[in-house]
């Protein structure tokens, strides 16, 4: 009974150990969902960002055939695009279109990366807009958890 006891005590200590391995390995690959607070923001070279960045809570979903979907469901934001590994298969490059946002300025061609910190157990997400607004550039960062 005694041995019986200590095995399951062992055996409890082993998966309490092990947990926080368990966690970070879910930050070791870029593929899966993704959700966290999104911050829109326009940016000029020379003098930074142009008022005040909104935030929106949205998701994204990155499949394994490396195509990516996400939304920011206040702001109408559609999310569609592609995803590749960069320098790892914990980071990504990411090439999305972004459709329907109620601040039109957002809608558009946005490319950037998803960088993952198993660590920390969080991903940072930095987006820039391929064109050119008279007002500077539409850039999304978001910091994302599983």
């Amino acid at each position: 009974m005694a041995t019986i006891r200590a095995m399951r005590l062992l055996l409890l200590l082993a998966a309490v150990s092990l947990a926080p391995m368990a966690q970070a390995q879910e930050y070791a690959r870029y593929l899966g969902g993704w959700q966290g607070p999104f911050l829109l923001y326009v940016a000029q070279q020379d003098t930074g960002a142009q008022g005040p960045p909104s935030v929106y809570n949205g998701s994204l979903q990155i499949a394994a055939d490396g195509s990516v979907r996400g939304q920011l469901p206040d702001a109408a934001c559609i999310l569609t695009g592609s995803s590749a590994d960069f320098v790892s298969t914990a980071n990504a490059s990411l090439d999305l279109d972004m459709s329907g946002c109620k601040d039109t300025r957002f809608n558009g061609h946005f490319t950037g990366k998803l960088i993952n910190n198993p660590i920390l157990r969080y991903a940072s997400l930095r987006l820039s807009s391929m064109r050119s607004l008279d007002t500077g550039t539409a850039q999304v960062s978001a910091i994302l958890r599983r």
